[in-house]
């Protein structure tokens, strides 16, 4: 590739990417080679590093979560009623939290969770 000034260079860019073709592929078909073309990329700071492909992530921040707990009715025995302590609602938040509920009596507690982080939008749309 010839000496290119930025303007000449942001147009053959500019093809390329319209063309849809990777970067090996678009040299070929317009007699460039590969390396000089990242040269020029690099010379006038059109290369971007490669975290930049994705967008941003907004900045994370703690929403308040309360959870209100019922009043503790007396310990039955597990004869007289079984399902109290029967199955479990795992929720596992990003950034490794997970919360457990076992039981159904912690079901509400459970819903009462999820409808407070969602209702909050901490989860990424």
């Amino acid at each position: 590739m010839k000496p290119v000034s930025k303007e000449e260079f942001l147009e053959i860019l500019e093809r390329q990417q319209k063309s849809g073709l990777s970067i090996k592929d678009f040299c070929a078909n317009e007699s460039y080679t590969v390396s000089s073309f990242h040269y020029w990329k690099t010379k006038f700071g059109l290369t971007r590093p490669y975290n930049n492909h994705a967008p941003e992530a907004p900045t994370s921040t703690l929403a308040p979560i309360s959870i209100n707990l019922p009043v503790k009715a007396p310990v039955s025995s597990p004869a007289s009623s079984p399902r109290s302590s029967q199955g479990e609602i795992r929720i596992k938040l990003p950034g490794g939290i997970q919360v457990s509920f076992i039981g159904t009596a912690q079901a509400e507690l459970a819903i009462n969770l999820l409808n407070q982080i969602c209702s909050r939008h901490v989860l990424p749309e």
